[in-house]
C-alpha cells in the first residue's frame, strides 16, 4: 500500500496573498499510481486515515478523513466537519485544492509536499 503524508497549506487569500506555512493541514492517505487517494486501501484500513490541523491562531486538531462521494470529510476532535474537495485533483506537490469551513467560506490549500 501506498500510504502517503500530505501537507497542505494555506494558498493566496485577501488576507494573506502570499498564503501562509503557519496554516495547515497534515492528512495521511493511500495514493493509487495517478496520485488519486486509493479507496480499495483506504477501505482496508480507513483508521490510517488521519488527519491534523495546524492553525497558528488556534489549538491543534486531530481526527479522521471520512469520503463523501468525491469529497473528504475531516472530523477533528468533536467539532465542526470540514470539507476537502479535491474535484479530481492528483494530491501532487504544487496542486491546489479546497477546503470549506464550517461556515461555508471555501479556502485555497496548496500541496507542500507529499511524502
Amino acid at each position: 500500500m501506498n500510504w502517503r503524508s500530505i501537507r497542505l497549506e494555506l494558498g493566496s487569500t485577501g488576507e494573506f496573498p502570499a498564503g501562509s506555512v503557519g496554516r495547515a493541514y497534515l492528512l495521511r492517505l493511500p495514493l493509487d499510481d495517478c496520485d488519486g487517494v486509493d479507496k480499495t486501501a483506504y477501505r482496508a484500513n480507513p483508521a490510517r486515515a488521519t488527519v491534523r490541523r495546524y492553525w497558528s491562531t488556534e489549538p491543534d486538531q486531530q481526527g479522521l478523513l471520512i469520503p463523501s462521494g468525491h469529497d473528504w470529510r475531516l472530523c477533528c476532535d468533536d467539532r465542526p466537519k470540514r470539507v476537502l474537495k479535491l474535484n479530481g485533483t492528483p494530491l501532487r506537490l504544487g496542486l491546489q485544492v479546497s477546503m470549506v469551513e464550517p461556515d461555508g467560506t471555501v479556502l485555497p490549500l496548496k500541496i507542500a509536499s507529499v511524502k
